[in-house]
């Protein structure tokens, strides 16, 4: 009797842990707090002012080929590869240098620290019209990423081919985050003024429309805590599963023989 009380009992310790492991529907849900009343959602993107070592993609086009070949580094057009390739993107794009400026073909340096894009091509028009007549200039930052660790099903850096991104399209690109992942906790590590700022996202709370971190910025890096309560993993559960299995078949056949 004390050995079956013995079998019954690490079934149970063993049926216990199993149940722990299992992730409670509230734990996965997206803001569902501190809900959003009598206002309008309505969201702008940021605008992004260029830092030290922003990389711009700058093309002068002008109906003269020659005037094209002249003020743009990159020469072939037709390649699609080099068009969206990020190593391209960087080798041919302008780099934000410690001075603060961008160093063009035939134009020479143009500062441009602080800027915002709109801002940044103005500049570059005024000057690229004292050498063409009605030529137009096109300024896209080439290096806009965000970097997705932690508790994600796809962990790793994310070029952005657009204009802006929000923290859930990032999510997203790393294929969302994994069911045991704290929608609570996560950190973000921001550049401003070129020094590294942390903050604390709840996923959960709706205030995170309203704030400055829906939308993200260029060298974001976010990272995703697990839940602290959590035991053991979808591969662990499976093997304790198993264990339970034969256990329990054990003791099925040890009650047979001693009855």
């Amino acid at each position: 009797m004390k050995k079956t009380s013995r079998f019954f009992s690490i079934i149970f310790l063993l049926s216990f842990l199993l149940l722990q492991s299992c992730i409670p529907m509230r734990k996965v849900i997206y803001i569902k707090n501190n809900p959003i009343s009598g206002k309008e959602i309505s969201i702008t993107p940021p605008v992004h002012h260029l830092e030290i070592g922003d990389v711009l993609f700058v093309r002068v086009l002008n109906s003269n080929d020659k005037s094209y070949e002249f003020f743009n580094v990159e020469t072939n057009t037709n390649s699609s590869a080099n068009n969206t390739s990020m190593a391209s993107l960087y080798l041919n794009g302008s780099t934000i240098n410690s001075l603060g400026m961008i160093e063009l073909p035939v134009i020479g340096k143009i500062f441009l620290l602080g800027k915002n894009l709109e801002e940044a091509k103005v500049s570059i028009q005024k000057v690229v019209d004292e050498y063409l007549q009605d030529a137009i200039v096109i300024v896209k930052l080439a290096n806009f990423q965000v970097t997705i660790l932690g508790e994600v099903n796809n962990a790793g850096t994310f070029p952005v081919f657009k204009e802006s991104v929000t923290i859930f399209e990032a999510l997203a690109m790393a294929g969302d985050l994994s069911d045991y992942a704290n929608r609570q906790k996560l950190k973000i590590v921001r550049t401003h003024n070129n020094k590294k700022n942390i903050y604390a996202i709840d996923l959960t709370d709706q205030q995170l429309l309203l704030s400055d971190f829906y939308y993200l910025r260029n060298d974001d890096v976010i990272y995703v805590e697990p839940l602290k309560y959590r035991t053991f993993r979808k591969s662990q559960s499976q093997v304790v599963l198993s264990a339970l299995t034969t256990l329990t078949l054990m003791v099925n056949v040890f009650l047979r023989i001693t009855e």
